[in-house]
Formats: C-alpha cells, structure tokens, sequence
C-alpha cells in the first residue's frame, strides 16, 4: 500500500509537471500521416514503450520506477511457483502461495492500469502542445501563398498539416499542392492532389484536384495517365469550369 501511495504521488506530481511545461516533442507524418499510436489501454509487463523516453526527467523516473516494480513482482511470482511445484507435498508450506501469487498478480495489474494512465497524459499533452505550435501556421501559409511565396507557403502549411485534427487540413492540403504545382514539383503536387479523389471526395476542391493532377501528369510527360483523370474530372462534374478546359484531350 505505500508503494502504491507513492507511486500515485508520483503521477500526480509528472501530471501537474505536464501541465506547466508542455516540454514534449512531437511526432508526425505527412504522406504516411499516421502516426504512432498506441491505443492499447493495458501496458504490458515487459520494459516500457521506448516513446516514454521523451518524457521529461520526472517523467521518466517516476516511468522507470514502475518497470523497476513490476520486474520485481514478476520474477517474485517466479519464485513463489517455483517454490510451489517444489512443496507440493507439504499442504503446510505451500498453503499460503497460491493467495501470494494471486496478490501480486493484483498489484502488477494495478501498476498496468497506473502506467496507462499516465501514457495517455502524456498522449493528451503532446496533443496540446501540437496544437500550439501548428496554431497559426495555417494562416501565414495562405498569406504566403497569395504573396507568391511558394517555399515559404510549403513550409508553413507542412507545419500546420502535423495536426491531423486541424480545422483547415483539407483547404491546407490543396494549398499546399498548388505551392508544389507552381514549384515545379509535380510528384509531390500530384500527391496532395490525390487526396481528394482518395479522402475528400465530396469536397468543393474536386474538379480543382482531378484537373491539378491531370497538369501535373502531362508536365511529367504521362499523358495516358493525364487523360484517365481529365476522363474522370468530365464524366463526375461535366458542367464544372475544368471540365470544359479538358474536353479537347479526351476525344
């Protein structure tokens, strides 16, 4: 019981920690955006996830002290079988080991339950923290991109777009496109282009990426494979501006 008052004691003093600090790095992914997470409720017994590390030092003292305890309640539930197997004809001596074992399974899942608890505090911090630092990148990203800023647009957009959860993360992906289209980069335009026959697919930017991608390709010289999107772009919205520009290619 003191153990487990002191290990309460010591979440709560890493939680209020988070709260103050937010000093967490963070993760994230772009093409592959997804990233990392682990949703599983109960830890397990074996050494802890290496994504604990980034926590502060007082996070990951009070993170090495319950693997420190639940390595040492496993290997004592070792012994206590072991010793069990060994006195099985002794009804005396091997009376007690059962309930021991059983207490010590008890106090290891509680520690489980204890250490989910405070990955998902530090899940919930890096979050906030996220979205700090991708709060007005959205905005500069526009402003650059009007200011035909095109590098600078990419990065900014690049930053905003780490938040999967973000309010403008579809216009930003089209943005973003349109930067790497005007860029010369075509590979990468056709690729956040993409995401709208793939992802968005009810988005007002439809007609836009099907046309993009279709550009895109022909500037890479694909034009059969240009010609399957403008195809695409002229059958789903055959009265849209863009529409009307690629008719000519797909007679």
């Amino acid at each position: 019981m003191i153990v487990y008052m002191k290990l309460i004691s010591a979440t709560t003093c890493l939680l209020i920690s988070l709260s103050l600090t937010g000093c967490l790095k963070t993760r994230a992914q772009l093409r592959g955006d997804a990233p990392d997470s682990d949703s599983d409720t109960r830890a397990s017994s074996r050494p802890v996830p290496a994504q604990v590390q980034e926590v502060q030092p007082q996070g990951a003292y009070v993170m090495d002290e319950l693997k420190s305890e639940m390595t040492r309640l496993n290997g004592r539930i070792e012994d206590l079988e072991r010793s069990n197997q060994q006195s099985q004809q002794d009804k005396t001596a091997g009376a007690g080991k059962p309930d021991q074992i059983r207490a010590l399974e008890t106090r290891i899942v509680e520690l489980e339950q204890a250490q989910a608890t405070m990955l998902e505090a530090i899940k919930k911090n890096q979050s906030q923290a996220l979205a700090v630092e991708t709060g007005d990148a959205f905005e500069k990203g526009k402003n650059q991109y009007d200011a035909k800023n095109y590098d600078g647009a990419v990065d900014s957009f690049t930053l905003y777009l780490k938040d999967p959860k973000g309010k403008h993360v579809e216009e930003a992906t089209f943005l973003r496109g349109e930067s790497y289209h005007a860029l010369g980069q075509h590979k990468k335009a056709i690729i956040d282009y993409s995401k709208f026959p793939e992802k968005y697919t009810n988005s007002r930017r439809m007609p836009q990426a099907l046309y993009k991608i279709g550009l895109s390709f022909e500037s890479l010289g694909m034009k059969e494979d240009a010609k399957g999107f403008y195809q695409e772009l002229n059958e789903r919205f055959p009265k849209s501006p863009e529409a009307k520009k690629v008719r000519g290619k797909v007679k």
